[in-house]
């Protein structure tokens, strides 16, 4: 049964997790709660980021002759780098994206350490500008004495955030302990694609019924 309020919920708060990048002044600092790196190639297509769907090998280089619908209109892509961290001051839960090239300090920790739970994140721009370099610097947190939550299923928090379908999203372990996701495309078709606030696609059992033919799902094609 749903909890109904009376209250609205406090100003950007919602279920999810917020996806966090690097300030252009100022320090972003926090208690990386998962195990290991998620590293994803995405496209910033017709406005919003998305999943690149071309398969790759372990160096990176496309396998498929087939690309996806993003890079047959030439839209760039770049590997981002993706873990979920922990601000003791606000207790919030969080996921960070950087680039390969900032993460490389994280994937030294994870090296020597076996793990990234614990790990200290403090990801700063030296130069203070928006898209200057990332400079990250790690240390080790005393778990004994600071509690951290479990870490969330950060390809379904990734998901959200995207607003595709959890299922349209296969995890991939690599030899290197690193984890690609990539789309699969038969379930990507039910993708949705729409702006805050619209109503949502009818569902398969409203259509059979008769119900949602006046809105159809838009379908990427």
């Amino acid at each position: 049964m749903p909890t109904w309020r009376n209250q609205l919920p406090p100003e950007g708060k919602n279920h999810g997790f917020d996806l966090c990048r690097t300030p252009a002044s100022g320090t972003l600092m926090g208690i990386i709660t998962c195990e290991d790196l998620i590293v994803c190639d995405t496209h910033f297509w017709h406005g919003r980021t998305l999943p690149c769907e071309r398969l790759t090998n372990d160096e990176g280089k496309t396998i498929d002759d087939t690309p996806c619908q993003a890079c047959r209109e030439k839209a760039a892509w770049r590997t981002h780098v993706y873990v979920s961290a922990f601000d003791m001051k606000k207790r919030e839960h969080f996921l960070f994206e950087c680039t390969t090239l900032a993460a490389k300090p994280l994937a030294e920790y994870r090296e020597a350490t076996g793990t990234l739970r614990g790990c200290i994140l403090n990801a700063s721009r030296p130069k203070g500008q928006k898209n200057a370099k990332v400079a990250i610097v790690t240390n080790t947190a005393n778990l004994g004495r600071c509690q951290i939550p479990p870490p969330p299923d950060i390809p379904a928090a990734l998901a959200v955030i995207w607003r595709l379908p959890r299922a349209a999203i296969a995890e991939e372990p690599q030899r290197n302990k690193t984890t690609k996701l990539r789309t699969q495309n038969d379930r990507l078709r039910l993708m949705r694609d729409q702006e805050d606030n619209a109503s949502d696609p009818p569902s398969m059992a409203e259509i059979l019924a008769g119900n949602g033919q006046a809105t159809p799902p838009r379908v990427l094609k």
